[in-house]
């Protein structure tokens, strides 16, 4: 037993995609029991991957302060597609679990329409205000906890997009300059209620994966990138076909899909699942 588990801890650390597909397809009380086995490192990039109507009936298995540890995990941009399927009073006791800013996120990302731009952006994309010095500006890099996307974007103090610097040029100018004599102009913006259908032909992904996110006055709300875009659209698409694709894992013959369902069903099968009364 303890080797099913290495291994199947492995394929899921592996292949935290294809791991999705099988869990899908399991009960959603198997489901919830696995993720809440494993260690969120593990589990949080499967959640990630699965479809979110999915993903959300296995989170309803577990308690707030799990789901929330989940949530941390997937980041605001896949978890408020989990979380728009809970109630508004769910949703508010699993917010108060997260920290502040990861709150303010998920609130932000809540309050657009989920087949908008706004609804998929990273609204923790970096922006420093073009009074900072170089020096500041390169401190706030280094200091900074989230994933660099891209280049820093220029914000003024009403935080309207004035542009982005290139780290390069930050490396190589005088720590004391002004930050705004670097600032590069956004050729392309997207404004935050555009609709996804359609972006793929937009012409700033040929010289950017990823664009600024702006409101009607201009003021900077986040970043979204081509793969945000492809993940919402694919999402999409898998969502309105799902009906017709109940059984696709007992369509599927090759031996590695059946290997995988075997070796996360064998996981599954070590876990104590606790039955509801009522069921055989």
């Amino acid at each position: 037993m303890a080797s099913t588990e290495a291994l199947s801890y492995a394929f899921l650390e592996a292949h935290p995609a294809d791991a999705a597909r099988v869990l899908e397809r399991l009960a959603a009380t198997e489901a919830g029991a696995l993720l809440k086995s494993v260690p969120v490192r593990l589990a949080s990039p499967v959640l990630r991957q699965m479809l979110p109507f999915a993903g959300a009936r296995c989170l309803e298995q577990l308690d707030d302060v799990e789901i929330a540890g989940l949530l941390r995990g997937t980041g605001a941009q896949s978890g408020v597609a989990l979380i728009r399927y809970f109630g508004a009073e769910r949703r508010a006791l699993l917010l108060a679990q997260l920290p502040t800013t990861l709150t303010l996120a998920y609130e932000l990302l809540l309050g657009y329409p989920e087949d908008t731009v706004g609804a998929w952006m990273d609204p923790r994309a970096l922006a420093l205000p073009a009074d900072m010095t170089v020096g500041e500006s390169l401190e706030r890099v280094r200091r900074t906890d989230e994933a660099m996307i891209a280049d820093p974007f220029v914000i003024d103090r009403n935080q309207c997009l004035l542009g982005y610097v290139e780290l390069a040029d930050l490396l190589r100018a005088n720590p004391r300059s002004s930050l705004g004599r670097q600032v590069r102009p956004c050729r392309h913006r997207l404004p935050a209620q555009s609709p996804l259908n359609g972006l793929t032909d937009h012409q700033g992904w040929l010289s950017a994966s990823t664009l600024p996110v702006v409101e009607h006055d201009d003021r900077f709300v986040g970043a979204f990138t081509h793969a945000a875009l492809l993940r919402a659209l694919s999402l999409e698409r898998s969502t309105l076909t799902s009906d017709k694709s109940e059984d696709t894992l007992v369509s599927i013959t090759s031996a590695y899909w059946l290997s995988v369902s075997a070796l996360i069903q064998a996981l599954v099968g070590m876990l104590p699942v606790k039955r509801h009364e009522g069921e055989s």
